[in-house]
């Protein structure tokens, strides 16, 4: 069974979240699929499913090394 994993990304204020969202999830790794769940102002919540098997402390580190490509600048996981 494959691992879900909840993350929420935030960004500068008036970025849009939607847009942040589409690019994280065309970052995703081969194997690895995500929903969003929500928008808020600067806010985008996602649902990652990951391979079977994938911790969540792996899932906090790809979603952090997505964040770190030049299209996401400035969006980083939110505390929630």
């Amino acid at each position: 069974m494959n691992s879900p994993h909840q993350v929420s990304i935030t960004g500068p204020s008036g970025a849009p979240p939607e847009t942040a969202a589409i690019r994280f999830v065309s970052l995703l790794p081969a194997g690895w699929h995500a929903e969003v769940d929500g928008f808020q102002e600067n806010l985008a919540r996602l649902h990652l499913t990951a391979p079977p098997g994938t911790t969540t402390s792996e899932a906090t580190r790809t979603a952090a090394a997505i964040l770190s490509q030049p299209g996401l600048q400035g969006w980083h996981l939110a505390d929630e």
